[in-house]
């Protein structure tokens, strides 16, 4: 079909498959750079509103994702999925989706909670240094809870990469890439701060994290192998899911957190709504390219 021959045109000729590779690759590449540069440099992050900007932005950019493509498109893959399928089902396992990404990050663990400990325990430090029993027990605890926040985010990062490597256009792949690369440098120096402030050592750090950043690859090869060998329902219900998870990022986390401090509301208000506005013309470009 026409759709099936647009589907297949990428840039100089090389298979799909091979440009998620090149994509994934790219995405390793920065997610490893945004927590070693600021390692290796002692500055966590010169920048923080423009950090905070593209946090807000990419938080559009999930939820237009999600809203705008993602679940129209596992709904299309239910209704040609041959058989009597529940209208109700595609929405109930994006909603699963959602809850599977909420149960690991707020209540196996509760990923926020550690965040903040770990900045209060920063303040703790720089007064228990005359304990040194009392010092070493809140770096153990703070070591404990970066690895808690570490797992809870290699989860994350997996179903996010496995998005990428269920997509069937070189558009799709750009633009998942495009808004998992936003998201990224935030998600990766949190974390990073969270490592710094347990008092773990640094070859310890530069260790966990390097198991993250290898996160992404899993995730991309899942959904390339669900993509290529599974039945399209198979492949529905792995959209639906991750569109859940991408609702959680946009709505539950990005949104939230960007919005718990006021300053600068309006600018992040301004480029959450951007992000939406952006991705969805894109969006509608790509599928009225694809169904000429």
């Amino acid at each position: 079909t026409a759709a099936a021959a647009v589907a297949a045109v990428t840039p100089y000729g090389i298979p799909l498959n091979a440009w998620k590779v090149i994509f994934q690759a790219m995405l390793t590449t920065i997610n490893v750079v945004c927590w070693l540069v600021p390692l290796r440099s002692k500055q966590i992050t010169d920048n923080k509103l423009a950090l905070s900007l593209a946090n807000a932005f990419s938080g559009g950019v999930f939820l237009s994702l999600a809203f705008g493509h993602l679940i129209p498109e596992c709904i299309h893959g239910f209704q040609h999925a041959g058989g009597e399928v529940n209208e109700a089902l595609p929405y109930m396992i994006v909603l699963a989706g959602y809850l599977l990404i909420f149960f690991v990050e707020k209540v196996a663990f509760d990923a926020h909670e550690i965040m903040h400990n770990m900045e209060a325990g920063g303040h703790v430090h720089s007064h228990a240094t005359e304990n040194g029993k009392t010092l070493e027990k809140q770096e153990s605890s703070g070591g404990r809870g970066a690895v808690i926040l570490l797992g809870a985010l290699a989860v994350h990062s997996i179903l996010e990469m496995t998005a990428l490597g269920l997509a069937n256009t070189f558009g799709d792949s750009a633009l998942l890439s495009l808004s998992i690369a936003l998201h990224q440098p935030a998600e990766s120096i949190a974390l990073l701060v969270a490592f710094l402030k347990s008092g773990m050592p640094k070859p310890e750090i530069v260790k966990y994290l390097s198991i993250f950043s290898c996160m992404g690859p899993v995730g991309v090869a899942i959904g390339m192998a669900v993509n290529s060998f599974a039945t399209p329902v198979v492949d529905a219900t792995m959209l639906a899911v991750v569109a859940g998870t991408f609702v959680y990022v946009g709505a539950t986390e990005v949104i939230p957190e960007e919005w718990e401090d006021p300053e600068h509301k309006w600018k992040k208000f301004f480029s959450l709504i951007g992000g939406i506005v952006s991705i969805f013309a894109i969006t509608q470009y790509t599928m009225t390219l694809e169904s000429s």
